[in-house]
């Protein structure tokens, strides 16, 4: 009878252990479900440049799990944005840290970063981004260490990005154009021409490519092609910055 009556006991002690566990997952469960809708909403919100209503969101899902890497980029986004440049940094830092392979804000960080003057350290995180075999955009990583090579004087470096960039989407307008940005500069008409009309095919016109345009054609001694965009540019663009300096350049002989 005493053996009967601990074999009970043990069982039920089993069971409550058992239950315990499971309600501790659930938990933990619900819990991450939250912590993605809030930072989802975020994010929503960030889009959407109302960012009291994103900083209010992702706090909540951060008071859930100071950790989680998603939710930490969000408000490193929200803080960048409201110029809060140390408490971005270090939700950034978090967010990276905390999930390496969080190719996103590898590539958030390293935007970030470039903005403010530190080129390197961003290049390590769009590397980051870039060789994460997961990550759905790879060529906008690329574009953006493009661009911040671009915007501390290096061309030539900036360009491979460009170029790797192409072969991953291959009908990316800002790579095309860029790329016929540099080659004109560099002394490659040729090239940049066919990075132009590359361009045409898959963007819209605008002042800085019927601009550009003109000055290929220019380069390349074309003179009907460089009057066919001129024309194009001020008819379509009377008013913009790439008109009046396109009317300078034909006064001072230029152009």
């Amino acid at each position: 009878m005493v053996r009967k009556w601990q074999a009970i006991v043990l069982l039920t002690v089993v069971v409550v252990a058992i239950g315990g566990c499971a309600s501790d997952r659930q938990a933990r469960q619900r819990d991450a479900r939250l912590v993605r809708i809030y930072t989802q909403l975020g994010a929503g919100f960030f889009k959407r440049d109302q960012i009291a209503f994103a900083e209010q969101e992702v706090k909540k899902a951060l008071a859930i799990n100071s950790d989680d890497s998603d939710a930490n980029n969000v408000m490193a986004l929200v803080q960048a944005r409201l110029k809060h440049y140390r408490r971005a940094g270090r939700y950034f830092r978090r967010a990276v840290s905390n999930k390496p392979d969080n190719a996103g804000a590898q590539n958030n960080y390293g935007v970030f970063l470039c903005e403010r003057g530190h080129v390197r350290k961003a290049l390590t995180h769009f590397r980051k981004a870039i060789n994460n075999p997961l990550y759905a955009s790879p060529q906008w990583a690329n574009v953006n260490a493009a661009n911040c090579l671009l915007k501390s004087g290096k061309p030539l470096p900036a360009k491979g990005y460009f170029k790797q960039a192409l072969k991953l989407q291959p009908n990316l307008g800002i790579a095309l154009y860029e790329l016929a940005a540099i080659d004109l500069k560099s002394g490659h008409p040729h090239r940049a021409r066919a990075y132009i009309r590359r361009y045409f095919a898959v963007a819209p016109e605008s002042p800085q490519s019927l601009f550009l345009a003109a000055r290929v054609e220019q380069a390349l001694g074309d003179i009907d092609k460089q009057a066919m965009y001129s024309l194009r540019l001020t008819s379509k663009y009377p008013d913009s910055r790439q008109a009046k300096e396109l009317e300078r350049l034909g006064a001072s002989g230029e152009l």
